[in-house]
């Protein structure tokens, strides 16, 4: 069992350069089905309704998802505005060609028109502006001054707000994500990699302080069951 007074953190699996493309593929299905069942979805879509209702037509509202993965998220939350008839327009970021490729060809099959960009989070280019800018569990990714940069970035980049999604250090939270990595799927990274990622991060405390030198002032932290945060940031 790890130390979970501190961040302890661990190469995680499908982070290396080297992984097996099956292997990828078999993890981000097994996220993407941690997701749906962690309602991460549900999550961010009430605060996205909410801004896009304070920001009617003829403005087009718009969504950035920095280091989106297997975009799962902006898929589900794009089917959910154009079933509330919403205009919300969606785009997502990552460093991974491969990633984006499978975000393009699930966008292609549901007719869901959503722009990919491939860059770093971190190193590339600024992040086109958007509306607002969401992040989700990619956070406990970072070291102290990346985590800082990611929302320097973000908040340069929204014109509206930013929401970061991820999970939240605790011993319940590590047996939570463990008994469902292993009962939710068979990929053999999530088993490794999906424990690991909350021994690597940060609790609410920690994540209060980082804004706060990041520059994001007011920004508020809330529980989200299951096994999450969500910090909102309104520019």
């Amino acid at each position: 069992m790890p130390n979970l007074s501190i961040r302890n953190r661990l190469p995680e699996w499908m982070d290396q350069p080297d992984i097996d493309p099956a292997l990828h593929l078999h993890a981000l299905q097994g996220l993407a089905r941690l997701n749906y069942f962690s309602n991460s979805v549900s999550l961010l879509w009430k605060p996205l309704r909410k801004l896009a209702q304070a920001n009617p037509p003829p403005h087009t509202f718009s969504v950035l998802d920095v280091a989106t993965g297997s975009g799962d998220i902006p898929l589900a939350l794009c089917k959910k505005a154009l079933q509330a008839k919403i205009n919300i327009k969606f785009s997502v970021t990552d460093k991974s060609a491969f990633a984006l490729n499978l975000v393009k060809e699930k966008a292609q099959q549901n007719n869901l028109p959503i722009e990919c960009f491939e860059t770093d989070a971190l190193e590339g280019p600024p992040f086109p502006s958007h509306d607002v800018i969401i992040c989700s569990l990619f956070l406990h990714h970072l070291d102290n001054n990346e985590a800082i940069t990611l929302m320097k970035r973000m908040a340069k980049a929204a014109r509206v707000a930013i929401l970061i999604n991820d999970l939240e250090r605790s011993w319940l939270n590590w047996n939570m994500v463990w008994v469902a990595s292993h009962l939710l799927t068979r990929s053999p990274v999530v088993h490794m990699d999906g424990p690991r990622s909350v021994a690597g991060a940060f609790n609410q405390r920690e994540v209060f302080e980082l804004a706060n030198q990041a520059g994001l002032l007011g920004a508020k932290i809330e529980t989200r069951w299951p096994c999450r945060f969500l910090l909102s940031w309104n520019k």
